[in-house]
């Protein structure tokens, strides 16, 4: 009987012996997940960990950054496309190209389980994606774009501007004033794109000159544009509004072109009124 109970016992710690030595590693049991702009990107083959580089189906990595992708078989390159981006791997290389410059990469392109799995860094920043890693969460964040906003005065006679607080702002706004504007600005940088977005809206009490109107009256503008190479293009919309009851007296709306832009759109309500409304 003790016999017995001791064989039991013996086989029973042999097996949970087995069972610690080939368990897997706590990295390898946990899966990978991957964040596009704060959304989980559903892969239908999951993503792998290759000498610490994380791989991914080519094709929904490729779409999800807005890219296309050919898959040619009997070469097995990979190609794909991003407005003047262009890239290509080969299945096995190290060797990728970006716009036909060589690159050297950490992992070459690998076909797991018949699918086809490409460096997912590597063609995220390729594309001028940013890539951060979270090892407490084992989770690869994307990031195509940032939101910045801000708050200030313009200087009517620099165009300096000076940044405030938020809560500053609306105090400032429901009470305008002839010497400056207030100003909220939002920017989004498209990291893929190299573009800025951009809406602001300037509050200002302008001059009757080029209103047609025959006193001072306050203004608000809202311009919404794009930002290339240091140049603001877009549309505008100006309302003109009666010191006094506040109401709605008269509105003007264009477009502009090539204004110059340097932390902030260089021109005033003003401006634009003398420019494009005065007769």
């Amino acid at each position: 009987m003790i016999k017995k109970f001791t064989s039991r016992l013996t086989l029973a710690l042999i097996l949970c012996l087995i069972s610690f030595l080939f368990a897997p590693s706590a990295e390898a049991a946990t899966a990978i997940k991957v964040e596009l702009d704060g959304e989980v990107i559903r892969f239908d083959q999951g993503a792998v960990s290759v000498n610490g580089r994380t791989l991914v189906p080519m094709r929904k990595i490729f779409e999800e950054l807005e890219s296309t992708v050919q898959w040619t078989a009997k070469t097995k390159t990979i190609t794909a496309n991003r407005g003047t981006k262009k890239i290509t791997l080969v299945v096995g290389s190290k060797t990728a190209t970006v716009n036909g410059q060589k690159i050297t990469l950490d992992v070459a392109p690998q076909i797991i389980n018949g699918r086809t799995l490409v460096p997912l860094r590597f063609i995220s920043e390729a594309l001028g994606a940013k890539v951060d890693w979270n090892n407490q969460t084992k989770t690869v964040h994307i990031t195509t774009f940032e939101v910045a906003e801000r708050y200030y005065f313009v200087n009517l006679q620099t165009l300096n501007l000076e940044l405030i607080s938020e809560d500053r702002y609306y105090q400032e706004a429901v009470k305008p004033n002839s010497s400056r504007e207030v100003v909220s600005d939002f920017v989004i940088t498209s990291y893929l794109d190299n573009t800025r977005d951009f809406f602001s809206q300037h509050t200002v009490r302008v001059a009757n000159v080029g209103t047609g109107l025959a006193t001072a009256h306050d203004a608000d503008m809202f311009l919404e544009g794009t930002v290339t190479n240091g140049k603001a293009s877009g549309d505008y919309t100006i309302e003109l509004y009666d010191i006094n009851s506040g109401s709605l007296k008269k509105t003007y709306t264009g477009t502009f072109k090539d204004l110059k832009y340097d932390r902030n759109i260089k021109t005033t309500v003003q401006e634009i009124i003398n420019k494009n409304h005065v007769k």
